[in-house]
């Protein structure tokens, strides 16, 4: 199998399609195997020698790079065949993790197999959406949260494939967005990164981003497509770390429609389409952020709560709140701050610490939501981010899934 060509685990390489699915007896398991001449074949002999029937298999370059991942759904009516496929795959096998579809037993926790998967969880909304907390700036204004109960329902009623609905913006929203769109084009020359300004004018001329206009997510995702692959996907608020990260592994990015109160229009205790489009997409434009930004879902994958929650650390630190060096000169590419016009002043003086990027110091870092950073980690671009997220992989694997196919 070629090394020099690995795709995501979602993107099939191999695929067996059986008649007789059945839901109660369907199961899936992850195993790895050492690169060698018919790894394949090896792959589907404990299957075979049991009389196990697969529904599906893929195959992607393993995360340590010196062997291949294998995803399998097979149907196994009992449990002491189940045992004996377990035993199997161990033998051949470096690293073995099996799970249900139902949640009987599961080893691992679930996560989407498929885009469309996206679909269970999109709604699973934790804070925001319609329902705003007593702190926020629109909580008595009904008008307001009228408004935000329709960007909710359009969100909750998408489904993958669908076009995404198009959204007329009041005068109010149109006002709000000229104000920061405004303020922050003034410090994009001189604060963000490279990447950053080639791509800004690519939406200006391409998906109408300017005053008086609030880009629809429709064509911003078409945009993001025909770039890196990348698309948008509605989102009524706020989603959890684990189902938040699992849309990255499919290039999925959830986008909110709607916009913060105009009554505090550089402020925001939420994500909202200024922060989604003005300080998260011009990146998504960019083939290694994308691939970067990937990189992290895909880690994310199937792994413990505790592991997620070093994912979304460095998720902070890269994506939100990143900066790197560039020409000698500190710049920044995390979305909050090329979304926020006080922080992304504030990133660039003395006041904060800036510190290396490095994915084990990083993972372990505290960090406020409701203030400015008190320290950003530095990266020297984003190739090397993304291999510093490889390398933490692979350590984690090694450490705690018994990994050794090193």
């Amino acid at each position: 199998m070629d090394k020099s060509n690995p795709v995501p685990l979602s993107a099939t390489e191999e695929m067996l399609s059986v008649n007789g699915d059945c839901p109660d007896h369907l199961y899936s398991t992850i195993f790895t195997l050492k690169d060698s001449p018919g790894i394949l074949l090896e792959a589907l002999k404990p299957f075979a020698s049991l009389g196990i029937s697969m529904s599906h298999i893929e195959s992607r370059l393993g995360r340590c790079e010196t062997g291949y991942d294998f995803y399998v759904e097979f149907i196994c009516e009992t449990e002491g065949l189940l045992d004996q496929l377990t035993q199997k795959l161990e033998e051949i096998s470096c690293s073995v993790s099996l799970m249900t579809e139902g949640g009987r037993g599961n080893r691992v926790p679930w996560f989407p197999r498929s885009i469309r998967d996206l679909d269970k969880f999109s709604n699973r909304v934790l804070s925001m959406g319609a329902e705003l907390s007593s702190d926020h700036p629109g909580f008595t204004d009904p008008v307001y949260r009228e408004r935000r109960a329709q960007f909710a329902d359009i969100a909750i009623k998408y489904r993958y494939g669908e076009p995404i609905p198009r959204v007329e913006y009041t005068e109010n929203e149109i006002n709000t967005w000229n104000e920061i769109f405004t303020q922050l084009s003034t410090l994009f020359p001189t604060h963000a990164c490279r990447e950053f300004n080639r791509n800004f004018p690519l939406l200006v001329e391409n998906c109408g981003y300017r005053v008086g206009n609030i880009p629809q997510l429709a064509d911003v995702s078409n945009f993001l497509k025909e770039c890196t692959g990348f698309s948008l996907r509605p989102v009524a608020g706020l989603l959890s770390s684990r189902d938040f990260l699992a849309g990255l592994a499919f290039r999925v990015f959830h986008s909110t429609q709607y916009i913060r109160h105009h009554s505090k229009p550089m402020y925001t205790p939420e994500p909202d389409i200024c922060h989604e489009l003005i300080g998260h997409v011009p990146l998504f434009a960019d083939k290694k952020f994308a691939e970067f930004s990937q990189e992290i879902g895909l880690a994310s994958l199937g792994v413990s709560d505790e592991y997620i929650k070093k994912l979304a650390t460095m998720y902070w630190f890269t994506i939100e709140f990143g900066m790197c060096k560039q020409e000698g000169e500190l710049r920044a590419y995390g979305a909050g701050l090329l979304s926020s016009f006080g922080e992304l002043q504030y990133c660039l003086t003395d006041k904060p610490s800036v510190l290396p990027l490095d994915a084990e110091v990083t993972c372990n870092t505290e960090y406020p939501i409701t203030e400015f950073q008190p320290t950003y980690f530095v990266a020297e671009d984003f190739e090397s981010a993304k291999k510093n997220i490889r390398l933490f992989v692979c350590l984690f694997y090694l450490c705690c899934c018994c990994c050794c196919c090193c």
